[in-house]
């Protein structure tokens, strides 16, 4: 499961809710078909609301160390390589 990705995942159960409700049903299995159309409908509306939760996450990461480092010098803040430094024990 974890080498799928999840956009392939989520295409299983949609086709597999279209391959079930395209058989005749009977009373018993139609709350059932129900069920599963309505995990589908879920799984997509979720779906949709996390790829737009990852696109406001974007501005808040801090990027490469390229980018961290000149964002420091800019500043007037030490490096990147020295402030890592600082950080670490003394061995």
């Amino acid at each position: 499961m974890k080498s799928e990705t999840y956009a392939k995942s989520l295409e299983g159960v949609l086709k597999s809710a279209r391959e079930f409700e395209s058989e005749p049903l009977s009373e018993s299995l139609n709350s059932t078909r129900d069920d599963l159309l309505r995990a589908a409908a879920l799984v997509a509306v979720l779906s949709m609301n996390n790829v737009a939760d990852d696109r406001f996450q974007l501005g808040r990461q801090l990027g490469s160390a390229w980018s961290q480092d000149h964002r420091r010098t800019r500043m007037g803040a030490t490096n990147v390589l020295e402030h890592r430094r600082k950080r670490s024990t003394w061995r």
